[in-house]
């Protein structure tokens, strides 16, 4: 999935590629691959608006007015393939000035031209795929993937034991020259999913698949040093708990999360769900306080979004701690519950969000208009008594 300030892209009927307006509510269809899609991304630039699909088979950049500009006409938008048979990707990113396209298949990082099928460079050096990549906006060439690299054991005691370990690193690359500039030791026991750049403090973060996250510090002399670790999960809880008290104290307890009615009423035989972190952004936090006296405090901060299968978390990076919490499970109309993947706008639009959300058991895909002030506001003690009906609809 991906989304750009007014539209969103996401595979329909496996390989067909769907790119709906926000402004218009108007689908354009793109044909040209025959396995399914598996990566999408739009281009860095507006002017024009680019976006990358890849499959088994091809990868193909597409210009967006270009081809909106031949469905008008009644011809059959064309696409250009930059890339063919490279394997099964899992994550294609442009480049900032949209020069290039960084493809993730298998264990390969492939830098094609956004022009003609060419490649660039081929940077080898995982050992097994590669999950996420991002361009570093401020430093030229630097590119940073994240990829899973694992070995099976297997031991024979009393009973037989199946250990499986597992290795996941970060790497830095001098793309320009293919070089390998830094690769960082094992983080998780888990697969790294999700990376994104926080050019603002000049920092990476990457998530796991157990709702673990690291930042990174960019900053030449602090040769990659590792600033925090976050535990989503352990973050939940204390929100909850803070939520679930200012509730006690004002005399309201209906309106709250599901999360937190669940992790302070427990039950026997419940199953505790992993939190894998599909999908982290950066969060237009500050239309949160529009003409409020927190807008400076709010301005000096950064917040992200982390998108995980069972809802929306807000981080708050100045002390690493939640500032809201969207359960997909808590909206009615909402069909989808437990969610694949997820994309979100990087912008607020009149204050609101859009987020773009698949299912993971069924061929489902929901766009969410998340209404950003109305959400963290519900959560704060003075608003639990007015619900959170009122920050998510359901578009399409």
């Amino acid at each position: 999935l991906a989304c750009s300030d007014h539209h969103c892209a996401f595979p329909l009927n496996r390989n067909e590629l769907c790119i709906w307006n926000a402004a218009t509510a108007q689908p354009l269809h793109l044909t040209g691959h025959d396995y399914s899609i598996s990566a999408l991304s739009f281009g860095s630039k507006i002017n024009p608006l680019l976006v990358c699909s890849a499959s088994r088979d091809h990868v193909v950049v597409w210009n967006l007015d270009e081809c909106i500009r031949e469905a008008q006409e009644g011809l059959t938008p064309r696409g250009i393939v930059i890339g063919t048979l490279l394997g099964m990707v899992l994550h294609v990113r442009f480049s900032p000035d949209d020069q290039q396209v960084a493809v993730c298949a298998g264990n390969q990082i492939y830098m094609l031209s956004t022009k003609n099928e060419a490649i660039l460079a081929e940077l080898d050096g995982h050992l097994a795929p590669v999950t996420a990549a991002e361009f570093c906006t401020w430093e030229k060439s630097l590119l940073i993937s994240v990829s899973e690299d694992r070995t099976f054991k297997a031991r024979k005691f009393a009973c037989i034991y199946y250990v499986v370990w597992f290795d996941f690193f970060l790497k830095v690359w001098d793309y320009s020259t293919g070089k390998l500039m830094y690769q960082s030791g094992v983080l998780t026991a888990y697969p790294l999913l999700s990376l994104l750049i926080d050019e603002e403090n000049k920092q990476i973060i990457t998530g796991c698949a157990e709702g673990q996250l690291w930042i990174f510090s960019l900053i030449r002399d602090h040769n990659y040093r590792c600033i925090a670790h976050i535990d989503l999960k352990k973050e939940e809880e204390k929100f909850c708990n803070k939520v679930w008290k200012s509730g006690k104290e004002i005399g309201e307890r209906q309106n709250i999360s599901q999360l937190c009615t669940t992790n302070n009423e427990r039950l026997d035989g419940s199953v505790e769900t992993s939190l894998p972190i599909l999908l982290i952004e950066h969060c237009d936090f500050l239309v949160c306080f529009y003409n409020d006296e927190n807008t400076y405090s709010a301005l000096n901060t950064s917040y992200f979004w982390i998108g995980s299968s069972t809802g929306l978390l807000i981080i708050n990076m100045a002390n690493f701690e939640l500032e809201a919490f969207l359960s997909y499970k808590d909206y009615s109309d909402l069909s989808i519950q437990i969610a694949g993947s997820c994309a979100l706008t990087r912008k607020s639009v009149n204050g609101k969000v859009l987020c773009l959300v698949t299912s993971m058991f069924d061929d489902m895909t929901a766009v969410l208009e998340v209404n950003l002030a109305a959400l963290v506001r519900t959560q704060q003690s003075d608003f639990l008594l007015r619900g959170n009906d009122s920050s998510l609809s359901v578009i399409a």
